[in-house]
């Protein structure tokens, strides 16, 4: 917290002016009480203002985290003082009907489940996405309780570069055909995986898999598998969809781990004329 930081930096420069003040002649036999201490602080910093420079240094080299805590608290802030900028607001229906190429049928998109169902789910998702973590569990009993149910996964690498590269993986290993089943481990182990989800992890479990992580790992540097990742990231934009997960089911855009009984409604709901 920027205030706890902020509180521990004026302690560790107040202990150190203090002891300053206490060594100064004639106050070290005083019994202070706290009014005569700050009294003898301020008298200490306007004869030695040089003196706070140092004790700020030192919790600073000792904390880091402290700044990075009181450049946030600016930031939010500032952001707090600034007027939000207008949104336009996505007709979700026009948006879905203007990109269905794009959304249900890009080359390399990852589909599982059953590949000629006759509803669809599309999910929005990033491997190091906390909420997709637990959200892969909807999926999943999704897929299990709905047998004519299609789930195409668009990679969303929103959380930094190593979301990045494993969405690449990703997005490579279609490029080498797997099963649907294959396809759904894929994504299962990697969003089980503990800690940061990267290249090299994503490699490994399509190695534990059977595939060749040396194409694989060429195949994801490749202007094909870029392109890919864009198309997901304008598609994202023109939805609407600016965080993980995110779904489109019918005619409508949900945003967030909404569950698998509200998915499971808004599936059986009948599509508006």
């Amino acid at each position: 917290m920027p205030e706890l930081a902020l509180f521990r930096m004026r302690a560790v420069a107040a202990g150190a002016l203090v002891a300053a003040a206490l060594a100064m002649p004639g106050a070290a036999n005083a019994q202070m009480q706290r009014a005569d201490v700050d009294e003898a602080v301020q008298r200490y910093l306007i004869a030695h203002p040089e003196a706070l420079g140092p004790a700020i240094e030192k919790y600073l080299v000792d904390h880091p985290e402290a700044l990075r805590a009181a450049l946030l608290a600016l930031v939010a802030k500032r952001a707090a003082s600034q007027p939000a900028p207008a949104v336009a607001a996505v007709d979700a229906r026009q948006a879905i009907a203007d990109n269905a190429k794009a959304l249900y049928a890009a080359p390399l998109q990852t589909t599982v489940g059953t590949a000629d169902g006759t509803r669809t789910v599309v999910e929005f998702y990033d491997f190091n996405c906390g909420y997709c973590r637990k959200a892969l569990g909807d999926t999943l009993a999704l897929i299990a309780e709905e047998p004519n149910l299609r789930v195409v996964l668009k990679e969303l690498p929103i959380l930094g570069p190593d979301s990045v590269e494993a969405a690449k993986v990703a997005i490579a290993l279609q490029m080498h055909h797997p099963s649907a089943a294959e396809s759904l481990e894929f994504h299962r182990r990697l969003l089980a995986t503990q800690g940061r989800v990267d290249r090299a992890k994503a490699l490994k479990v399509a190695a534990d898999l059977g595939f060749n992580a040396g194409e694989l790992e060429k195949d994801a540097a490749s202007a094909e598998v870029n392109e890919a990742l864009q198309q997901n990231m304008r598609l994202a934009s023109a939805l609407g969809i600016n965080g993980t997960p995110g779904y489109v089911v019918g005619d409508s855009v949900i945003p967030g781990a909404v569950g698998a009984a509200a998915l499971k409604a808004r599936i059986a709901a009948p599509k508006q004329p």
